[in-house]
């Protein structure tokens, strides 16, 4: 017991460590690694039929790769990723670097790794990402449920929602729900990607800035 109590407070301390490592990634790496978790996630076939049907009425798709989850008393999540927005059928931005945490208190001993496609429903939601720092319950509402391992989808309370929030996990962790947790740009990330300061604002709605490092993402995209 004693063993795997210091393994949960090691996993819970590499997790705190876990913003300044993803910050080391080259952004076209979390680019590839966000079209590969979409592409994932639309493919599976506990996915597909879901996800399809909320990115063709999307206004953008924000994607994370990876949202880590340890505790052990105080747990956390995070993850890096990028959000495209779409502005006709087939049509998608380049992406903008953002990054997701969490944290939460209780009883938990474990860890998880989730793919997350948190798929914006409304114009709100989409100015509300044009922030510094976007909190869900607060900024904006978010509804969520959890994929694969056939389980289907669950779209129960996503009428209306801000956004919709799909995700596949491993762990010892189940699905929980998203309110509290804290997106936040990344404007480091996007400069590095772009090689010039750009806000989501000019990549995302007036699109001053391209990279053709993200046309492979853009291109799976394209279907919806």
């Amino acid at each position: 017991m004693r063993i795997s109590l210091l393994a949960a407070f090691l996993l819970t301390a590499a997790l705190l460590a876990g913003p300044a490592r993803a910050a080391d990634e080259a952004p076209s790496l979390t680019v590839e690694r966000a079209r590969l978790t979409l592409l994932d996630l639309t493919s599976d076939p506990d996915t597909v039929g879901p996800v399809a049907d909320y990115l063709k009425k999307a206004k953008g798709v924000l994607i994370i790769p990876q949202l880590v989850k340890a505790g052990f008393i105080v747990g956390g999540e995070y993850g890096k990723g990028v959000l495209v927005a779409r502005t006709a059928p087939g049509d998608w931005s380049d992406p903008s670097f953002y990054s997701l945490a969490a944290g939460s208190i209780g009883l938990q001993i474990g860890v998880e790794a989730k793919q997350i496609l948190l798929v914006v429903m409304t114009e709100k939601g989409l100015n509300s990402l044009m922030s510094d720092q976007l909190k869900f319950g607060a900024d904006a509402s978010v509804a969520v449920g959890t994929l694969g391992g056939g389980v289907g989808a669950s779209s129960a309370g996503s009428l209306g929602a801000d956004f919709i929030a799909f995700a596949k996990s491993k762990g010892l962790f189940g699905g929980g729900a998203l309110d509290g947790a804290v997106i936040q740009t990344l404007p480091e990330q996007n400069e590095a990607f772009y090689r010039t300061a750009a806000t989501p604002k000019q990549i995302l709605i007036e699109r001053t800035v391209s990279s053709g490092e993200a046309s492979q993402l853009r291109n799976a995209l394209s279907k919806y």
